[in-house]
């Protein structure tokens, strides 16, 4: 397709989304990824749907996401692996349970279905769990899809509706009116393609295809590890979800060099564990550190003591796209007419990829959004760079 509508650049879960939702509202769409689709951190990913992250826009994007992927589940081609599963919070000590419970009681006022479990009722739940944790919280609606089942599924039914998708090429300039107002065109190393819209969402890798428009978009890799176990018995552990309560401590933790390591474990479809987590910044060095890899085992151990008799088969890095206030770009770009921004989602991309992909159609078309969408809006940075 050398004359689009809309060219969306990275083919990723967030911008296979988004040329799902364009498509099938009649926009003509070709989507360039660079590599493969879902090659970034839609392989590198988990499968955690999660519900109860704050702040509460972060809420009502993941609330409105898992209803789309209850009916993505149904009418996409491929098996998604989409589940509702629920997830356990498990605080690590007793004297943790207060300002959990705070949090617990929060989300309840924010219509987050959960509960508070004491340490018995949690062990009693999960006998696998170690029995000097403090407590916990089930989320009931939380859930599981595959990533990259659901990128692909995305991908291809985008192009049912006539989405043109080119993968292994790069985008290497976008072209603007002599003003600067305007996008015109995209080029590659194919050739150059005329266009009037332009969706940037690739990722950790959003912020260097904006300054090809000389836009400061502040989004960072931010790499993350994963150990991948063999297949696992069905009742090992009753959740699918388990992650320590200090989860979320970790994911707010500043820009700085150190590793933050929490527990978390997902049991996928066939069988197998996928042990997070990680967070560090040391740009796009995708390589696996054996040290951080140590860092996890023993985190996730600790809670999950029968871990010791599992045997762990591969490990893997990714990038998540990380911006300062940690809350995602879904955005149009105030000074360049054509221009959308659907990045910067973090760890929780594969939750909120379907709202915004939506969102996105909604803003390009002219429709009203599902949500207001100032609080994620390019202009609280400083945009020209």
């Amino acid at each position: 397709m050398r004359h689009p509508d809309v060219v969306i650049v990275g083919g990723g879960i967030i911008g296979c989304a988004c040329a799902y939702y364009l498509s099938k509202e009649g926009v003509r769409v070709l989507l360039i990824e660079r590599g493969g689709i879902g090659c970034g951190a839609s392989k590198a990913g988990m499968t955690h749907v999660v519900t109860w992250e704050e702040p509460e826009v972060h809420l009502q994007l993941a609330k409105a996401s898992r209803r789309l992927y209850q009916e993505l589940s149904q009418v996409l081609p491929l098996d998604i692996q989409y589940r509702e599963t629920g997830s356990i919070a498990i605080v690590e000590r007793p004297e943790g349970m207060a300002a959990f419970e705070e949090t617990v009681r929060r989300l309840q006022a924010w219509g987050v279905k959960c509960r508070l479990l004491s340490a018995t009722e949690l062990t009693s739940l999960e006998p696998n769990i170690a029995p000097d944790v403090g407590g916990g919280a089930y989320f009931e609606e939380d859930a599981q899809v595959s990533p990259l089942h659901a990128t692909h599924a995305m991908a291809w039914a985008a192009k049912e509706r006539g989405a043109v998708i080119e993968t292994f090429s790069e985008v290497v300039g976008i072209e603007r009116s002599p003003d600067g107002h305007q996008v015109t065109a995209v080029q590659t190393a194919k050739g150059r393609i005329p266009c009037s819209s332009i969706v940037i969402a690739a990722g950790a890798w959003s912020g260097q295809i904006a300054k090809l428009v000389g836009l400061d978009v502040p989004i960072l890799p931010r790499k993350g590890t994963l150990v991948v176990t063999a297949p696992v018995p069905e009742g090992l552990f009753r959740c699918k979800i388990l992650l320590a309560a200090g989860y979320m401590d970790s994911v707010r933790e500043g820009a700085s060099s150190s590793v933050a390591v929490a527990a978390n474990i997902q049991q996928v479809k066939n069988g197998n564990l996928l042990l997070g987590s990680s967070r560090q910044f040391v740009g796009f060095d995708a390589r696996v550190d054996a040290y951080v890899v140590s860092m996890m085992i023993k985190r996730n151990l600790r809670f999950f003591p029968v871990l010791a008799k599992v045997t762990a088969i591969r490990t893997w890095a990714g990038f998540r796209p990380y911006t300062p206030d940690l809350l995602p770009i879904i955005s149009a770009v105030d000074s360049i007419e054509g221009l959308y921004i659907a990045a910067g989602h973090e760890g929780i991309g594969i939750t909120e990829a379907p709202i915004t992909g939506k969102l996105i159609s909604q803003i390009v078309t002219g429709q009203a959004p599902d949500m207001p969408l100032g609080v994620l809006s390019l202009s609280r940075f400083n945009e020209i760079s």
